[in-house]
Formats: structure tokens, sequence, C-alpha cells
């Protein structure tokens, strides 16, 4: 049904262009709520202007104080210049750290220091820095603390409790096997402050690893002092926060939403001026295209936003609110322009959550699968790719994150390079950005919106078919996984009778999954209940069937190791823990933007927040998105636990518990009794 459009699409779209507007894109100093984005973003609205889209800046004070939803507008930060210098030892004076040659040389959203900047002594703290311990014996009051932890902790204890007067950071990834210890050793790692009301700014500096090691060799073999003189010249400020938007009018006011974020630091090619370009370049071809009569004006609007990651989402959505139930799908282009020889990504097409089963999933898949076909094998007989792609399921930490929240219900798969081996690095520059990716990504993105911006009753019955037969798929797989692990027991009736148990309650969860994917269809053709009936019995019939056989393939395969009928053991009752059976219910709409929500809480609260997750080995907060996604207000935390687990296959209810309790105290959630 797309494949029409996927070629008129093709014939015109030019990777070429895209880089152009990537290179331009990635001249800009491009921090959240900056005059650098807003340049940035006005370059967007002009040449979009110039290919005869509607196109516009949609601006939002940010002031530190308003709210989208959970989203802190926080205030408009400028830096025109900054630096620091090793001073003392007198031999070793050179310059560490200058804005003027990498605008990652400093800790973004940095405060200004005095005129004359400030002269301190480097000390090292024990560790990385990120707990009160790693400052016993040492005295940090009025000096520059030397660190590779996370800043905003280190800059806790350090400065606002201890006196330091700022930070050197030194730190950088490293993501075996894609990167390696040592790798990116003279490049600098993208760092930010993000200050929330409740605290007291400050500076700080960014140097290489490679630096850093030196620096900290200097300073534990000094005889004397080790001393820097830090510059910086910066403000924060009520300003505004910026979004470019740009319209292909359709003939209703339903749209369809494609997604780039335009921040980060200058360069920050890749991440994500490529995903921006791509956008660019989607909407020039289909505006054309449409313009020349070749493609029919869309029933839908198509709408393209180059937003500041996640905050310029927020506010966009809050800003169009009644408009959001007329959205009827999104997708969110990021990072996207890799040369997969430089950075070893993979393209991947991450589909939507469990929580939020979508047709989406299914009409991007079967366009990524076309765009896959680019030659064929020396038979000429199979027809292949020649970069690395894969489909995955639910990843957050991008704008689709947003749009695809239960509470939002817009469909947006996301697509993405990674890993990529220069990601947050001042290395993401437009050498290591492909025309090939970014034609590639334009051209499934575009025929993405296109095609289900003009979708209804017609269509309807492809795109229920594609569902069902995917669903299928990933059915398939399931229990097929599951069989293969119960064929590498020897044999353990027990361990099979829990696969039985596990598979049984996993197809059930899966058909019901599968049948609300296929029910979305009505977003597009509410009148297609002849379509999506009997599909829904069929799909129900598909899964008592594969059950079925597992069980059977179960059985013979005890039986060929002596045991003539599985057992049905009774599961092992686990006591569940205190509150397991509150009711969550969120009290705002979207994931949840939590810094400044856990600065809320009492400084006690806080480092035992820390603690239960240091504790339970998460470091960016392990299920809460999934729980919040499955939290309806009618769930209990054991009923959203158990959905997460047969969701992602794990789960963590005690740590859940705990979670809601603290969400609770920040004032995002209400629990309730049943």
């Amino acid at each position: 049904m797309f494949k029409p459009v996927y070629k008129a699409l093709e014939k015109e779209i030019s990777g070429t262009i895209a880089l152009g507007h990537v290179a331009e894109i990635a001249k800009h100093h491009r921090i959240q709520a900056s005059p650098g984005i807003r340049v940035a973003c006005n370059y967007a609205v002009e040449k979009l202007k110039e290919y005869g889209l509607e196109a516009e800046l949609h601006s939002y004070p940010a002031n530190d104080r308003d709210y989208d939803w959970t989203s802190l507008r926080f205030r408009e930060w400028s830096c025109r210049d900054a630096w620091l210098r090793l001073v003392e030892p007198a031999k070793e004076e050179r310059y560490l750290a200058r804005y003027q040659e990498e605008k990652i040389h400093i800790i973004q959203r940095s405060i200004a220091t005095p005129e004359d900047g400030v002269i301190a002594e480097v000390v090292v703290p024990a560790n990385k820095g990120e707990e009160p311990e790693d400052y016993d014996g040492l005295d940090v009051k009025g000096k520059m603390v030397l660190t590779n932890g996370d800043v905003h902790r280190v800059h806790q204890l350090a400065v606002e409790d201890r006196g330091a007067v700022g930070i050197v950071f030194d730190g950088m990834f490293v993501r075996p096997p894609n990167l390696y210890e040592g790798e990116l050793d003279d490049a600098l790692k993208y760092t930010s402050y993000w200050w929330t009301p409740t605290e007291k700014p400050g500076f700080g500096f960014v140097v290489t690893p490679r630096t850093g090691r030196w620096l900290r060799r200097l300073v534990k073999k000094s005889k004397e002092p080790v001393k820097v003189h830090g510059y910086v010249d910066a403000e924060l400020y009520e300003g505004y926060l910026d979004n470019a938007v740009a319209t292909i009018p359709g003939e209703s006011d339903e749209e369809v939403i494609v997604i780039a974020h335009i921040c980060h630091p200058q360069p920050s090619a890749n991440d994500n001026a490529s995903g921006c370009g791509a956008v660019m370049e989607a909407a020039r071809v289909l505006n054309k295209l449409i313009g020349e009569g070749k493609l029919t004006k869309p029933r839908r609007t198509i709408r393209f936003t180059l937003v500041p990651e996640m905050s310029g989402t927020y506010s966009y959505l809050v800003e169009r609110e009644d408009d959001i139930p007329k959205m009827v799908a999104a997708i969110n282009l990021d990072m996207v322009g890799e040369d997969q020889d430089k950075t070893g990504s993979v393209l991947v097409l991450h589909k939507t959550p469990d929580s939020y089963p979508s047709y989406v999933n299914a009409v991007a898949e079967a366009i990524f699968e076309e765009a896959q076909k680019e030659f064929s094998s020396i038979g000429g007989n199979l027809i292949m790719a020649t970069y690395r792609h894969a489909v995955g399921e639910f990843s957050g930490g991008s704008d689709h994150y947003i749009y695809t929240d239960p509470t939002v219900g817009v469909g947006c798969p996301m697509l993405i390079q990674w890993p990529d081996k220069f990601y947050h690095t001042s290395a993401d520059t437009v050498d290591k950005v492909s025309p090939h990716s970014l034609a590639k990504v334009a051209l499934i993105a575009g025929t993405y919106a296109y095609f289900l911006a003009c979708a209804g009753e017609k269509e309807a019955p492809w795109i229920a078919s594609q569902v069902a037969a995917r669903e299928k798929q990933a059915i398939i797989k399931t229990v097929q996984e599951t069989l293969d692990k119960v064929a590498t027991f020897d044999i353990d009736p027990r361990k099979v009778d829990e696969q039985r148990d596990w598979l049984k309650e996993k197809l059930e969860f899966d058909a019901d999954v599968a049948i609300e994917a296929i029910k979305s269809i009505k977003r597009l053709a509410p009148g297609r209940d002849d379509t999506v009936q009997p599909l829904t019995s069929e799909m129900m019939s598909f899964v008592k069937e594969e059950y079925g056989h597992a069980v059977k393939v179960m059985e013979e395969l005890a039986e060929e190791q002596g045991i003539k009928e599985l057992p049905d053991f009774e599961p092992e009752a686990k006591p569940k823990p205190e509150g397991a059976d509150k009711v969550p219910v969120r009290l705002y709409r979207g994931p949840l933007s939590n810094r400044p929500w856990v600065r809320k809480l009492s400084r006690e609260d806080q480092e035992a927040f820390r603690a239960l997750n240091k504790k339970h080995g998460y470091e960016f907060g392990g299920p809460v998105t999934y729980a919040l996604y499955w939290t309806d207000g009618a769930r209990s935390i054991s009923e959203i636990s158990k959905m997460i687990k047969l969701e992602i296959g794990l789960t963590n209810l005690e740590y859940l518990v705990e979670i809601y309790r603290y969400l609770q105290k920040m004032g995002v959630i209400e629990l309730r009794d049943r």
C-alpha cells in the first residue's frame, strides 16, 4: 500500500541536501533555552519556508518557575567565554580548557565567576566524590574539585555542603565492545548542570581524560599546591525555550507528527543535527511532490517539530493539549545519520511499549524492511541491505517516550543509530555523518508520515493484516524461546512446569497486546469493525493453538527422559511487601521528568532515595518508566509489577513499592486503597 509513495520519495530524496542542513545546524551551540538553539531553530524555519512549507518559531517562557506537566521550564543560559589555566607550579603553566576552542570545555549552564576569575587549589576526592565518605580528611573549602563522577552529586557534596568553589570534570564513556577505555582520551564528554529552584548554581570545566590523568598525577606528586585560574562569563536569566514547527496542511484537523531534537552542544552532528537534517529533507520532498501533483494533498496534516529534547516536546504538547486526540501517529528521529563504519552503530527501529499497543509498529516495520532491499545475492534471489539494522522493543530516553505514554496516547516509534562511539562527546563531528544514512531515514520517515496521513477505510485491512501477522511472529518467537529453555533442562519437572505456567500467562498477555494493537486501527478507520473483529477472534485461536503445541513438545521432551506425565506443581507462594496492594494514581500527564521533583524531597529523603536506587543497581530509575506507563489508577503496585515482568521478563516488586512511596512524597503520585 505504501510502496508507490516510497518509490516517489526515493527518486527525490537527497542525503547530500540533508547533510548540508546537518553541517549548518552543527555550527551552533544548541543548549536547550539558549541563543544558539534559537539561531538553529530560525535557520530551520527560514529554510523550510523557502521550501514552501508553513513554518514558525514557537517560544515558551523559560523562567525556572513554570512546569509543562512535570517538566520544569529551566532558565535560558548564555555563555560568552570561559577558560581554565594551570598557574602553579609555574613551570607547568598551560591552558586546560578553553570555551573558544570547544564549547564542551565548560559544564553547560555554569554561572559566571567573579570578574577576574577564581584562583584555587585543585583537590581530588576519593573514588568519584559521589559519597560523603569520599571527602573524609579532605578540605575542599575554597578549592576546585577534580572528579569523573556525577557533576550534580559532586556539586551538592563538594560545593553546596563543603564550600568548594567549582568542579573540574575529566570523565568519559566506556561501552565495550563499541567503545573501550582510552579510545577517546583526547575528546571531551558533554556534561551539563540542570539546575532546579532549590539549588545554588555554580560553575565547572571539562577536560579530556588524558589531561585529567596528567592533572591527577601532578596533584599527587607535587610538593606544592596545584592551582588553576578559572574564568566564566555566562548568565542564567528569564528567557525562552524555542521549537521550530513546520506544517503540510491536510484536509482534516487530524495530524501526523515527525519529531527530531535540535539541541546539544556544538557540534553534536549525529546527535541530533542528523535527525533534523533528515526531517527537513523529508519535509522538502513531501511538500515538493504534493505541490507538483505527484502526491495528493494528505487527508491529515503533517507537522514537523524540531525541539529541545523532551523539554520542547513537553511544551509543545501542553501548548496544544486539546489537539492531542487528533494526533493519530508520530515518529521520532534521533541520531540517525551515522557513518556506521566510523561510529560502530546499528540503525534500530524501536517500537511502542506493550502498555500502549499500536498499529504504528507494523507500518513502520514494513517500511523499514522495504528500505533494506538494496541489492541481491550472487544468485540474484535474495535482497539485502548494505547497512546494519535491527528492530527493537520499546526504549525510552527521547521525545517518543512522551508521545507514547498512555496518558498522552500517540503511537510513536523511534529510529536511532546505536551504539555510537562518539555519542555526547566533542568527537561527534560532521565527518561522522553519512549521506546514505540520512537519505535512508528521511525516506522511511517521509513514507511513514505521508502514508499514515492518508490512510483510512481503504488501507485498514492491509494495516490490520500487517499487525496481526507481526504479532503472530512475535508470539511464535516467544514459544520457541521457551521451548529452547525447556530443552536445556536435564529434566527437572518443576522447572518445566514453571515454564509451562509462565508461557500460558505470557501468551495470554501477548494476545491482549496483539488484540489492542489490531483494535487501534480504528484510530484511522473507525468504521472497520468488519476487519477488526475476525482478526481478534483469529488471534485468540492462534494463541490457544500455539500454547497447545508448546505443551505437547514439553511433554515429548520429558517423555524422552523417562517422565511419563508432567506433574502440576503448586507455585511457591511469596509474601508481598507491605504496600504492594496500594493503587497508585498519576496526578500529571506524560512521563515523569523527575529531577526537580526529587529535589523537592527533604535532604534526608533525597539521600534515602539515592541509596534505594544504588541498592538495587538502578542508575536511571530501572523499571520506573514501565511502571508509570502501567499506572492507570486501577492496578495495584503488585499488578503493575506483574505487567512489567510480562513485558520485559523481569521486575522488582520490593523496589517498586518503595519508589511509589517516594513518588507520593514528591507529589506526582497518590496512593489509594483498593
